[in-house]
């Protein structure tokens, strides 16, 4: 309680009222058991292929409490869950000016992932951390780009390469950040001051993948990135080829990979071409049985098969990787009509409507309108909210498959969206 109170230091009723949320919040949650999963004992084995931020959270945990990690980790995710949302959430209510009846919503959608089905405190997996620093990565960007507290850029800085080490499905984050600096400043941007923050912002992408290959020079000996990004994107070109398509590969090795995973998907009836019916019904096929795709597929036979050849652990992963990366750009060329259309599915089905997907695109275009014109904090926040959600749509509908998991993020933002909207197009809700 005397965290929370640190938190919230003026002694108003809304505070009190948050104070007493987080407290019943943190008590509710602290007794309940931790949810491990496979992908917990990933993270414990410091497997290659999971990136390090989690790992190295896990494991420290692991090294000072024990068998008392689990517990002491969902204490982690609630007691930085809660500092993350309670300083978003008065951010949102200073710079917006919310009311009351949106302060509640807010919240309520902040909260909404800690519960069933996402459990992001219980589950011992990187969502515990990430949620967190996005919020803080949020935070941060409200302060830099709409109350000119141009210092924030440090903050937005260190904020960003934690979460991107601790998943690297936000990396377009920071370049969307300076999209939307450049926008303000037009013209000004070649201050030197401004310039510098601007190409800080656009160098962030790589300097992560800096950082990512230097843990795993250190730790494993490899200066590489993370060995599971092609293994997974090349999910559904797999699930959308045909038999003849190891012809299009020239490495023997990947020949012999590919025909074992086809053959796999064949008998199992995991392809596209075995589907008869809309490409919804073909997406879903993909979708619900995703893991035995990627995972229980290509992946685990190409570790083996690489181990089999000589190519020894750790050195396996990046070995499959690099076949999957040969793959996936002349699959999607072979199959490129089918898999776009299943690609679109795919964000579609994240979206949860096609209207919903076409009004964002739409909020994108007239915003950027609008902020070129005049750079509005209302405005250009739908802009960078439209662009959060499209984009992070995007990579994973390309990486993975579109889940709960890996969208929930963004629902904060979408919620604001609304909420400027009403504001906007009905000058005196103030909700």
């Amino acid at each position: 309680m005397s965290t929370i109170s640190r938190l919230l230091p003026e002694n108003t009723l809304e505070n009190k009222l948050l104070a007493l949320v987080f407290a019943f919040f943190f008590g509710f949650f602290i007794w309940q058991p931790a949810l491990l999963s496979p992908d917990t004992y990933s993270y414990l084995r410091a497997d290659i292929t999971r990136f390090p931020g989690y790992i190295i959270y896990l494991r420290s945990l692991q090294f000072v409490f024990g068998e008392g990690y689990a517990i002491a980790a969902v204490a982690g995710h609630l007691l930085m869950g809660i500092a993350a949302m309670s300083v978003f959430f008065k951010k949102c209510s200073e710079v917006f000016n919310l009311g009351n009846l949106s302060k509640i919503a807010v919240l309520f959608v902040l909260l909404f992932p800690y519960f069933k089905p996402i459990n992001v405190a219980l589950n011992i997996t990187s969502e515990g951390l990430a949620y967190p620093l996005y919020l803080l990565l949020l935070t941060f960007t409200l302060e830099f780009l709409f109350q000119n507290k141009m210092s924030r850029i440090w903050h937005i800085a260190l904020v960003y390469l934690l979460l991107v080490l601790t998943r690297g499905q936000f990396i377009i984050v920071a370049p969307i950040i300076g999209f939307l600096f450049l926008l303000k400043l037009k013209r000004n941007i070649f201050n030197l001051k401004a310039l510098l923050t601007f190409l800080l912002l656009l160098l962030l992408p790589i300097i992560s993948g800096l950082a990512d290959r230097a843990y795993r020079s250190v730790f494993y000996g490899f200066a590489e990135t993370t060995p599971y990004s092609y293994v997974n994107a090349v999910a559904l070109p797999l699930f959308v080829s045909d038999q003849d398509d190891f012809k299009l590969f020239e490495d023997q090795n990947h020949q012999v990979i590919y025909q074992n995973s086809y053959n796999r998907l064949d008998s199992l009836q995991l392809l596209s071409s075995e589907v008869q019916g809309s490409y919804h019904e073909k997406y879903m096929r993909f979708h619900y049985n995703f893991p035995q795709i990627c995972n229980q597929n290509i992946h685990e036979f190409g570790l083996n098969y690489y181990a089999d050849i000589g190519v020894v652990p750790p050195k396996n992963a990046f070995a499959i990787e690099a076949a999957c990366k040969a793959m996936f750009p002349k699959l999607i060329a072979e199959h490129f009509q089918e898999w776009l259309a299943l690609y679109y599915t795919s964000i579609v089905h994240g979206f949860k409507s096609v209207f919903i997907l076409v009004f964002i695109i739409v909020l994108v275009f007239l915003s950027l309108f609008r902020a070129c014109k005049h750079f509005q904090k209302k405005n250009a926040f739908i802009l960078l909210g439209c662009l959060f959600i499209l984009s992070n749509a995007m990579i994973v509908a390309m990486a993975s498959h579109s889940i709960l998991r890996y969208l929930f993020y963004n629902y904060v933002v979408g919620l604001l969206i609304i909420i400027l909207l009403l504001k906007k197009f009905i000058p005196r809700y103030e909700p």
